[in-house]
């Protein structure tokens, strides 16, 4: 007979040891912690953040989690979540990885709301961590290509994936049995989703937040006794079923689960992509192709007559999904517009999604052509500038810093942080001895205003 999933995945997250966290999985979430209380600070001054923090507050459910670059006062955890998930994916400045897609954003403010309401120390927040990525990743296994599956249907990754990962890390530092948290997972079930057609709008960063305060929400009701299915991952009608429409083999979401150990092998060793522009990272290799080009050249915009790019077929056609963006957040899913700013201000930067910039780069709109291949892998680019004088220049990036190939150093975050976070020096710092925290205060009061 099959290994049940849910219940299998659910005594793998509540009965791994303390110290589960490796050395290496302790490091790249550290490295995840910084960047994304970076982002989530900046995000919570865009539209989104700022009202996702004022429903929180018109709910008046004062508590103990931060909400992170509001200057208001703590709320409760679930509400907390909701506010920091929304504004920490605002900008879509945050990490990637681990076939979540949006993963940290996912995850991470649900476990730091409830690590902060049990005065959870750091050590255990970073086992919860390693544990929730795990269970995320997981899910994405069935498939041999992650945009494969609820993806490919119109769902948005961290509904379907991060909010079984998010409910795992919160029943992890709820001390939640395998009964309870068999239950939280079926809660979670009957809550996932986040649709793509959103994708260029505020519920994109809302989908995050929906998925941190359902993971807070699913590990508080199954502690209360609040019953679901304890098999819903694998039964009809069930996770798999129906989000997945059946496809994939659910099986393999348990291959190697007893082999891990803290010794390694979890998911979150391998790394995470770090963003160095706040768009969908689809954009990323043909905006530093172009940047390269203009930089080895000495070329400013003046000077060229017009770029010609190449990605990936299904990533200009199912994820860069706007010839040319109408609204500033619409510009994060525009493969010209992100060019174009690249061409003319020689970066990517916040101030290319205002609507400042959005007028002023339809000016060379129409020196900006993007073509779909079938010869490029998903990440890369092929660009084509050509020059007013003449000269064709051409580019293939098939690398990228901040990806696994080319990861970002811890100082290289530090500096997107203070990018990000005026003052707050202490920050890094505690982040940095996470393990050493007895409590996750040192890291969330400075970022409170």
């Amino acid at each position: 007979m099959a290994q049940p999933t849910t219940r299998t995945l659910a005594a793998f997250v509540s009965d791994a040891p303390a110290g589960v966290a490796s050395e290496r999985a302790a490091t790249v979430l550290k490295h995840a912690l910084l960047d994304l209380l970076g982002v989530t600070v900046a995000g919570a001054r865009e539209p989104a953040g700022v009202m996702a923090r004022d429903y929180a507050l018109a709910q008046a459910a004062r508590g103990p989690a931060a909400v992170l670059g509001g200057g208001c006062d703590r709320l409760s955890p679930a509400l907390a979540a909701l506010a920091n998930g929304t504004a920490g994916h605002a900008l879509d400045f945050d990490d990637i990885g681990v076939g979540v897609g949006h993963v940290s954003v996912a995850i991470l403010p649900a476990a730091l709301a409830v690590a902060e309401q049990v005065e959870a120390d750091g050590a255990a927040l970073l086992d919860a961590l390693v544990l929730g990525y795990e269970v995320a990743h997981r899910l994405t296994t069935m498939y041999p290509d992650t945009r494969l599956g609820p993806y490919a249907a119109g769902y948005h990754k961290p509904g379907v994936y991060a909010a079984f990962g998010g409910t795992a890390a919160v029943g992890r530092l709820l001390g939640l049995s395998t009964d309870q948290l068999a239950h939280a997972f079926g809660i979670t079930a009957s809550q996932a989703g986040g649709l793509r057609a959103n994708f260029g709008t505020m519920t994109k960063p809302l989908h995050a937040g929906i998925a941190n305060r359902t993971a807070v929400e699913a590990a508080l009701l199954a502690r209360a006794g609040f019953t679901a299915s304890t098999e819903i991952l694998e039964q009809r009608f069930g996770w798999h079923d129906v989000i997945c429409r059946g496809e994939g083999e659910l099986a393999t979401v348990l291959d190697g689960l007893g082999a891990l150990s803290s010794a390694g092998g979890f998911a979150i060793e391998e790394g995470l992509v770090f963003k160095a522009y706040p768009c969908c990272g689809a954009n990323h290799y043909a905006i530093d192709a172009v940047r390269q080009v203009l930089r080895e050249h000495g070329l400013t915009a003046a000077a060229v007559d017009s770029v010609d790019v190449q990605i990936e077929t299904r990533n200009l056609r199912e994820v860069l999904v706007y010839d040319w963006p109408r609204t500033p957040l619409e510009g994060k899913f525009c493969l010209a517009y992100n060019i174009a700013a690249a061409l003319v201000d020689g970066d990517v930067t916040v101030d290319t999604f205002t609507e400042q910039a959005l007028d002023r780069l339809g000016a060379v709109r129409e020196s900006v052509r993007v073509h779909a291949v079938d010869d490029l892998p998903q990440n890369g680019a092929r660009v084509t500038v050509r020059t007013r004088d003449g000269r064709t220049l051409h580019r293939e990036q098939l690398t990228l810093r901040g990806s696994l190939a080319d990861p970002m150093s811890w100082e290289e975050l530090a500096a997107k942080f203070h990018g990000n976070v005026p003052g707050a020096d202490e920050v890094p710092g505690a982040v940095a001895a996470l393990e050493k925290q007895p409590d996750l205060r040192p890291i969330t009061e400075p970022l409170r205003g």
